[in-house]
């Protein structure tokens, strides 16, 4: 377990555990929520394993306090553990004023659990969890370059437009087709919660309206430049697509792929990264989109 505090939650095995807790505790009751972070805790590490016991337990009622749902069976065995000192050897191990921090931290913890919490919050996983769209879907959006810069970092370095140039194509459309999803994380103890991003093939074409009667063969395809592939992946939700204006324009057959990671969950390096939510000096959609369109 890394360690970078000495408080109940600074550590790499509380910081990956809050993950598992909120998907649990989102899917199930909190009775059979508690009972399955159990189980899977157990199956890597039990009380043999100081560190990562308190890193567990005392993360765990840290998560319930917060959320308004700390139970006293929760709240009774991180107290224990507290009263006991169990674990604060290996902090010691560390030197005195290791040990005096890692006091303090459990006192100030003591501390919370015991005071009143709060209503009890929303759990829900930060992340995408459905798909969007169907391999195969070709998709028009509308651009939208009004009052933005195009040259940000990921864009300018992969071809030279104009700020005017850039801004002219303000409302016009381009048109996406659907090639596969990605998960870039999934839940180890709810398996069918997981990140999910949609990736597209980018066409080289920009049209006024979207385009009646069209297929994928009579469009060039775009070409980002550090993948080599007309592919980009961005967040898995309507909204952007919404607020885009989207038309679906049908399902057609797409080419043959280039062949996934050979290992699941690692970083899809066929499609270039691009984020609808941002637009910033570094990142923007429309100019990244842009870029890869040579003939645009």
């Amino acid at each position: 377990m890394g360690a970078w505090s000495a408080s109940v939650t600074g550590n790499d095995t509380a910081a990956d555990l809050k993950d598992e807790y909120t998907c649990a505790f989102y899917r199930y009751p909190p009775e059979e929520a508690l009972q399955k972070i159990e189980a899977y805790v157990r199956g890597m590490f039990d009380e043999r394993d100081p560190e990562e016991w308190c890193a567990y337990v005392f993360s765990l009622a840290d998560f319930m306090w917060k959320k308004g749902i700390l139970t006293e069976d929760v709240r009774a065995r991180a107290l224990q553990m507290i009263d006991s000192g169990f674990g604060l050897e290996l902090w010691a191990e560390s030197g005195e004023k290791m040990l005096q921090k890692r006091k303090k931290a459990l006192e100030a913890f003591r501390a919370q659990i015991t005071a009143p919490m709060g209503a009890v919050k929303k759990i829900k996983p930060n992340v995408h969890m459905d798909d969007i769209f169907t391999d195969g879907d070709l998709i028009a959006i509308r651009l939208i370059t009004a009052g933005k810069t195009y040259g940000t970092k990921h864009a300018a370095a992969d071809r030279s437009m104009t700020e005017e140039a850039f801004r002219s194509y303000d409302g016009k459309y381009i048109l996406l087709q659907k090639a596969w999803s990605h998960v870039s994380w999934q839940s180890a103890l709810v398996p069918e919660i997981g990140d999910h991003w949609a990736v597209f093939r980018l066409f080289d074409a920009v049209f006024d309206a979207p385009p009646a009667d069209i297929t994928p063969e009579q469009l060039p395809a775009a070409r980002f430049r550090r993948t080599g592939f007309p592919y980009f992946m961005c967040e898995s939700s309507m909204f952007y697509f919404k607020k885009r204006q989207y038309q679906l324009l049908g399902n057609f057959p797409q080419p043959e792929l280039p062949p996934p990671p050979s290992v699941r969950h690692e970083p899809d390096r066929r499609a270039e990264s691009v984020y609808f939510g941002v637009s910033n000096q570094w990142w923007d959609p429309d100019a990244q989109l842009l870029a890869a369109m040579i003939q645009a």
